[in-house]
């Protein structure tokens, strides 16, 4: 069965999501759902979801019949370049949350619009490695629920993953907005974390259903999910585009730890070395200029970008910058992983106290294995 034998609603213009997609039908209902029809095969909880295919117009019935359904959805993005094998697109498009089924339409558009946004030009002229395709937009809707806690899984191996999770919506782990809770995961079970016990769900370790959804599908993989009253439930899969680098530990994931002198201390404000999470490997030396917002017209190629946090919009100076550091976010933020598809050396979740020593305005080496970086 192929996507256009799935059964639909009224016009047809709106397909129910079942498990029998497949990378075959990328080019007419995105990646986004191929990899939740991947979910559903290897026997996950999903979200009930419709698709509105590349270039269809959803017919008015079609979403009277929605709004029936639910009184408020999520719109999310599924264009046919995303969420694939070597590139993951994360964060490029826009999705909607919480959005009223009156204004189901509007949503939509908005996310077809993103596909021509600047950020995903700029992360495509970086990445491509052959002809640009043309990128199509299907539209996944699915029933809203607040959530009481959100996540995601990055797989290193069988067996092996970075958990990270926050509370209620996601939306401020993916952007970075928060550093988050975590977890390191090895075939032995749990091996540290933030947390004093493991995040769980039903009296289940969320990370071990982590590694039996990834062993499932049988490859390393970067995982999206949702904690509601009712249980756990699975709103993303794609493979991993790079390989994650190792946790350096929890004594180095302290905010402004001074290795040079013993001044320093948690507010970094006398450091010299300064302590993040290792979300981006490789290693650069420039001068540090933080930025208040992507319009600043300090901006200088070249130097290592700093931010209190940094969204989808800053990837066209994420793609100029020497590094990347950041006040808040985890290794499996979007600014983590697009800096990692970008190769660009990335440290998140320093502090605002140590990015304020940090942007002193001289030259910083940045090293995003050991997530360190120190003022020269």
């Amino acid at each position: 069965m192929t996507g256009a034998d799935i059964p639909v609603t009224g016009a047809g213009t709106v397909l129910r999501l079942t498990g029998e997609l497949g990378d075959g039908d990328r080019t007419a209902v995105g990646g986004k759902a191929v990899g939740l029809a991947a979910l559903l095969r290897a026997g996950a909880t999903v979200p009930d979801t419709w698709v509105v295919p590349v270039g269809a117009e959803p017919a008015a019935d079609d979403l009277a019949r929605l709004a029936a359904v639910a009184p408020r959805w999520a719109v999310r993005s599924s264009a046919t370049v995303e969420d694939g094998a070597a590139l993951s697109y994360a964060g490029m498009f826009r999705s909607e949350l919480d959005v009223p089924a009156d204004d189901l339409a509007t949503a939509i558009a908005a996310v077809r619009d993103s596909a021509r946004s600047g950020r995903v030009t700029a992360y495509r002229e970086r990445t491509a490695s052959g002809p640009m395709l043309d990128v199509g937009m299907a539209v996944l809707l699915q029933p809203f629920r607040t959530p009481v806690r959100s996540g995601l899984w990055l797989g290193r191996g069988p067996g092996r993953g970075r958990l990270e999770w926050v509370r209620g919506s996601g939306d401020a782990l993916v952007s970075g907005a928060v550093t988050p809770a975590w977890e390191e995961w090895t075939p032995e079970g749990p091996a540290g974390g933030s947390e004093p016990e493991p995040l769980e769900s039903g009296g289940v370790p969320v990370g071990s259903a982590c590694v039996a959804v990834q062993n499932a599908l049988g490859v390393p993989a970067d995982l999206e999910f949702a904690l509601l009253d009712s249980g756990l439930v699975w709103l993303q899969f794609r493979p991993m585009t790079t390989e994650l680098g190792e946790s350096p530990g929890p004594a180095a994931e302290t905010d402004g730890t001074d290795e040079k002198d013993g001044k320093g201390g948690k507010d970094g404000k006398h450091a010299k070395v300064v302590h993040g999470i290792a979300a981006s490997a490789g290693a650069a030396t420039a001068r540090a200029l933080r930025l208040r917002d992507v319009d600043d017209p300090r901006w200088e190629p070249g130097a290592v970008l700093l931010a209190e946090q940094t969204d989808p919009d800053w990837v066209p100076l994420m793609a100029e910058a020497a590094a990347l550091v950041t006040a808040e976010g985890g290794m499996l933020c979007h600014a983590a992983i697009v800096a990692r598809e970008l190769g660009v050396p990335c440290v998140t979740g320093v502090g605002a106290a140590a990015l304020e020593r940090l942007a002193a305005g001289g030259p910083v080496a940045v090293d995003g294995s050991a997530g360190t970086v120190a003022i020269l």
